[in-house]
C-alpha cells in the first residue's frame, strides 16, 4: 500500500485515512496466542473490544516509496473523536524497539472505553498508565485516551482535538509545572495531585475521593496562557487570570497586566500596574476544625531576609490596611496607589494554590511536632503545619556558625562556671515544661553593676539566636510583655535589667509570666476572645531584688511572687564576680570580652539541634526528663511545700542541661549541669529558707517592722503607774503598749490596715501558731484587756513583746550564702547535705 507522510493539508490526511482504513481492515484479528505473552499487549487484548488488535502480514510503504517494515507486528488502530480510523500504531511483541506510529492527522489516540460525548475523557501520555487507570476505574462514564507518540506536541494536539467535543482532564503531579505550561490555553483542565493518580488508584482511592482531597487542585488550563516567550525574566509563580487582565509575578515585583489584543504576537502591554515587591502564596491554611482560613505568604525584604507569615483571611474583610501595614513593616514594598493596592487583596485571596497547610495559633509543641514562627521541627512530612496570627512575627531565632564551634569554643570551656552553666541549661528547659506538665516560672540573677549578669543572659540567648536580638527587655507594658511571652511558648525568655520596668506593674507582670495566661478581652461584638497562654522559663537580672524594686512604688511582695521568681546571687563567691574561675583569659574582664565575642560569632545552632533531638522520639524524651527530675528531687525531699515547688523548677533546668549534654550539644561531662544547678538552688535556699512557708516569715517580719517603726508614735502607753486623769495624745493611733507586760494591743478596727497586703485572718493564724499572740477568745483570736481610760474591758489583738527579738530561721546545713559548692558527680549519686528543721509554729524555730 502507498501512503502519504504527515502533512499540514487536512484534506490530504483525510484522503490517506480513507485508504488506510481499507488496508487496516484487511488484516485478521490477532489471537491471544499470537501475542507471544507480551504483557502490555495482553492487557490491551483484555481491555479493548474484540478484533481491536490486528496481525499485520505486509510491509507498508509511503507515497515516496519509502518502505515501513511492519510485517510481523501487531497493529492497534488510532481513532479520532468521531470514531474514525486516522492511523495506527504497530507493536513488535516482546521487543524493546519503539512502536511505529502512522498518523498524518497528528491527533489520533489510543481509545479505551466508549467514546461517548457525555463521558469525561482522561488523557494520558503513557500507554501503561492509561491501561492501569482504566483497569482501576472500570467506569462506563470515563473514556481513556492515550497519546501514541512520546512527544509533547502530539499530546497537546490530541487534547485540543478531543476537548472540542467532550470535557477532557489531564492528570499530573504537583511538580509537573512543565506540563501545565505546555497545555496552557487549551480548553481542558488539569487534575493536579500530590502523588501520581495511578499510584493512588492502585491504593484503592476512588476517583471521586481524589477529586475531593484537600491536596487536589483543579486548574482550568484555558486561563493559564503562558507568558510570551520574548521576555527573559523568569517567573516566580504561574500567572493568574483576573477580570480583564492577569497577575504576573517576577523577581522585580507583582504586576497586574492587560495585553493589547490587536497585537498578533500578544507582546504589547495595554496596561501594566506595579502592585508590590515579589510575594508568593505558598499554601491555603486552616485549623483542625476547618476554620480560621488563611494564606501562607512568603517574601524577602531589601536585605534579602526571608519572611513567612500565615495571614488570616479575615484580615481582608473590612479595613485591609492593617494587613498591608503588617506586610510593609516586615519589608514588603507596596504601591501607594489606592486602586492598585486593592489588587493585592484579590491576588492573595484568589490565587489558585493547590497546597494545604494546618494552621495553629500557638508556637511550641503541637502533638509530636515543635512549631516555630517560620516552620516546624519533627514533621513526618504528611502535613505542613504553620503558625498563624494576625501579626507577622519577625522571628529572632537565627543561626550562625556550626554546632561544633558553639559547643567546643564557647560552651564546653565554661563547664565549671556555675552561673553560666545554669543560664545555658535554662535555655533548654522551656521545651520540657509541657512534657512534664509543669507551669514554668522564672529566675532572677541579683547583683551589683558590672557583675556579669547581662553576660549570663546573652550567653543563654546564644542557644537560640543572636544574643542582642533574642534577649528582650523589661522596658515594655504588660500588654507588650504578654505578646512576647506567647511568642516564646514552650521555650526560654531572657529579660534584661528589671530596673527598666515600671515598679507599679512589675508584680503583675511576674504573675502573668509565671502563671502563663494573658488578660481576658472581648471582641467588638462583646464575645470573649481566647486569652493567650504559654509555658516558659524566663531568666531575669537586676541590681535589686523584686521586693526592693516594688517597694519604690509603695508595693509589697508576697510569697507568691518569690515562689514564681527565684532570686540567685550573681556573685559566685569566688572573688571573680559571676565567674568561678578563669578559663578563657587571664582576667575576669578579658574573659567576659571573650565570651561576648564568641557568642556574637556562633549562635542559634544549639537550639535547633536540641529541637531535632527531643522531637525525634517525644515519648522517650518525656521519660528521660521525668526520671532525671525525680533523681534530682530525691536530694531535696525535706523541703517545705513552697520551697519544694521552686526546687522542682531547678530540677527541670538540671534535667535539660543533662539531656543536652547526652545529645552531644553542650560538650559538658555527665553531672556537670546538675552540679551547677544544685549550687544555684542552695544559694536560693540560703536566702529563702528550707524550713516552713516563706510567707509565714514575711508576715512576722512585717508586723515586727510596723511595731519598730511606729512603737512610740502610734501606740498609746498603758500600765498601772499611769495617772488615770491624764491621757497621752497619740495621732493616728494603731493601739496600745502595755509597758508592764511588753505586749502591743492592736485595735480591731485598724488591724486590717496594719496587715496589708496580707489578709488579717492569715496574719492572726501565723502569729498564733508562732505563739506570739495572747488569746483569751480563741474563736476570734482576740484578748479582752482593761485600759485605764476605758470603762469596760476592750477587745484587742495582743501581740507579745517576744516578736521584737524574733529572728525567723532561714536555713541550716549549707556553707555560706553565695559560695556553696558541690563535688562533681553522676546524676544518681549526689548526696544530700540538708538538715531537717522544725516547722513554723514551734518556738525553737522562730526566735
Amino acid at each position: 500500500m502507498t501512503t502519504t507522510p504527515q502533512t499540514a493539508a487536512h484534506e490530504k490526511a483525510r484522503a490517506f485515512s480513507t485508504g488506510f482504513t481499507v488496508v487496516m481492515n484487511s488484516f485478521d484479528a490477532v489471537t491471544r496466542q499470537g501475542l507471544a505473552d507480551d504483557k502490555l499487549l495482553l492487557k490491551l487484548y483484555d481491555l479493548l473490544p474484540p478484533n481491536s488488535l490486528l496481525n499485520v502480514t505486509d510491509n507498508l510503504t509511503t507515497n515516496d516509496d519509502k518502505v515501513v517494515p511492519t510485517t510481523g507486528t501487531i497493529a492497534l488502530r488510532l481513532t479520532d473523536k468521531q470514531g474514525d480510523i486516522v492511523g495506527a500504531v504497530f507493536y513488535t511483541p516482546n521487543s524493546k524497539v519503539k512502536p511505529i506510529v502512522i498518523d498524518p492527522t497528528g491527533y489520533g489516540a489510543i481509545v479505551i472505553g466508549e467514546a461517548n460525548k457525555a463521558n469525561e475523557v482522561l488523557a494520558f501520555d503513557d500507554l501503561e498508565n492509561g491501561i492501569d487507570a482504566y483497569a482501576c476505574l472500570m467506569a462506563s462514564d470515563k473514556t481513556i485516551i492515550i497519546s501514541p507518540q512520546k512527544t509533547n506536541q502530539h499530546l497537546k494536539k490530541m487534547v485540543q482535538h478531543w476537548s472540542s467535543a467532550a470535557p477532557v482532564t489531564i492528570p499530573m503531579t504537583l511538580n509537573n509545572k512543565g506540563m501545565i505550561n505546555l497545555l496552557a490555553g487549551v480548553n481542558a483542565r488539569a487534575l493536579v495531585t500530590v502523588a501520581d493518580i495511578v499510584t493512588m488508584l492502585h491504593a484503592n482511592h476512588s476517583y471521586e475521593a481524589i477529586l475531593a482531597a484537600d491536596e487536589t487542585q483543579i486548574i482550568n488550563l484555558k486561563d493559564t496562557a503562558y507568558y510570551p516567550e520574548w521576555r527573559d525574566d523568569p517567573q516566580l509563580n504561574e500567572p493568574m487570570v483576573y477580570a480583564d487582565g492577569r497577575f504576573e509575578l517576577y523577581h522585580d515585583g507583582l504586576f497586574f497586566v492587560k495585553y493589547n489584543d490587536d497585537d498578533p504576537a500578544n507582546i504589547t502591554f495595554k496596561f501594566k500596574a506595579f502592585i508590590c515587591s515579589p510575594i508568593e502564596v505558598i499554601a491555603k491554611t486552616r485549623d483542625t476544625n476547618s476554620g480560621t482560613w488563611g494564606r501562607l505568604l512568603q517574601w524577602r525584604d531589601d536585605d534579602s531576609e526571608l519572611h513567612t507569615w500565615s495571614m488570616p483571611l479575615a484580615l481582608l474583610q473590612g479595613d485591609a490596611r492593617e494587613y498591608r501595614k503588617e506586610l510593609a513593616s516586615q519589608g514588603l514594598s507596596i504601591t501607594t496607589n489606592s486602586k492598585q493596592r486593592s489588587y493585592l487583596d484579590a491576588y492573595i485571596q484568589n490565587y489558585p494554590i493547590h497546597k494545604r497547610a494546618l494552621c495553629v495559633d500557638r508556637l511550641g509543641w503541637h502533638d509530636e511536632q515543635y512549631i516555630l514562627p517560620d516552620g516546624a521541627i519533627g514533621s513526618d512530612g504528611r502535613q505542613l503545619i504553620v503558625y498563624q496570627s494576625a501579626h507577622a512575627i519577625n522571628s529572632t531565632i537565627a543561626q550562625q556558625g556550626t554546632l561544633e564551634q558553639w559547643r567546643d569554643e564557647l560552651c564546653k570551656p565554661l563547664a565549671e562556671q556555675s552561673r553560666f552553666v545554669f543560664s545555658i541549661a535554662c535555655a533548654f528547659a522551656g521545651q520540657l515544661l509541657a512534657l512534664l506538665d509543669d507551669d514554668g516560672g522564672g529566675f532572677h540573677l541579683l547583683g551589683s553593676s558590672s557583675m556579669g549578669k547581662s553576660l549570663s543572659l546573652k550567653l543563654a540567648a546564644s542557644v537560640w539566636g543572636k544574643p542582642d536580638s533574642y534577649t528582650k527587655t523589661w522596658r515594655s507594658t504588660d500588654n507588650a510583655l504578654e505578646g512576647t511571652a506567647s511568642e516564646h511558648n514552650d521555650s526560654f525568655l531572657p529579660l534584661d535589667e528589671i530596673s527598666e520596668c515600671d515598679p507599679k506593674v512589675v508584680g503583675k507582670a511576674v504573675y502573668m509570666l509565671a502563671n502563663g495566661q494573658g488578660k481576658g478581652r472581648s471582641t467588638t461584638t462583646g464575645h470573649n476572645r481566647t486569652a493567650k497562654t504559654w509555658r516558659i522559663i524566663f531568666l531575669s537580672n537586676g541590681e535589686e531584688s523584686l521586693q526592693n524594686f516594688m517597694a519604690q512604688a509603695g508595693q509589697k511582695t508576697n510569697a507568691g511572687i518569690e515562689v514564681r521568681v527565684a532570686h540567685i546571687d550573681a556573685d559566685a563567691g569566688k572573688g571573680l564576680k559571676t565567674f568561678d574561675s578563669l578559663v578563657l583569659a587571664d582576667t575576669g574582664a578579658a574573659q567576659a570580652d571573650k565570651i561576648k565575642e564568641l557568642s556574637q560569632a556562633y549562635y542559634g545552632v544549639a537550639g535547633i539541634a536540641w529541637l531535632e533531638h527531643i522531637t525525634s522520639d517525644k515519648a522517650a524524651t518525656t521519660a528521660t526528663a521525668r526520671q532525671l527530675v525525680n533523681d534530682f528531687m530525691s536530694n531535696y525531699s525535706d523541703l517545705a511545700p513552697q520551697a519544694y515547688r521552686v526546687a522542682k523548677r531547678f530540677a527541670i533546668v538540671a534535667a535539660a542541661g543533662e539531656m543536652a549534654t547526652l545529645a552531644g550539644i553542650t560538650g559538658w561531662q555527665s553531672g556537670q549541669a546538675t552540679t551547677a544547678v544544685m549550687t544555684c538552688l542552695d544559694n536560693w535556699l540560703d536566702n529563702y529558707g528550707r524550713d516552713g512557708e516563706h510567707e509565714q516569715r514575711q508576715i512576722i517580719e512585717h508586723i515586727k517592722a510596723f511595731i519598730e517603726q511606729h512603737g512610740s508614735s502610734r501606740f498609746q502607753p498603758c500600765h498601772i503607774h499611769m495617772h488615770q486623769d491624764f491621757e497621752t495624745k497619740i495621732t493616728n493611733r494603731a493601739g496600745y503598749h502595755n509597758y508592764d507586760t511588753g505586749e502591743y494591743y492592736f485595735s480591731t478596727s485598724t488591724f486590717d490596715e496594719v496587715c496589708s497586703p496580707f489578709s488579717k485572718s492569715k496574719v492572726l493564724q501565723v502569729l498564733d501558731e508562732a505563739r506570739l499572740l495572747n488569746v483569751t477568745e480563741s474563736d476570734r483570736k482576740t484578748c479582752r484587756v482593761s485600759l485605764l481610760f476605758k470603762k469596760n474591758r476592750t477587745r484587742v489583738y495582743a501581740i507579745k513583746n517576744e516578736i521584737l527579738s524574733c529572728e525567723p530561721t532561714k536555713s541550716t546545713g549549707t556553707a555560706g550564702t553565695t559560695g556553696t559548692t558541690h563535688t562533681q558527680q553522676g546524676l544518681g549519686t549526689v548526696p544530700s547535705n540538708k538538715t531537717p528543721l522544725g516547722q513554723l509554729g514551734q518556738s525553737s524555730s522562730i526566735c
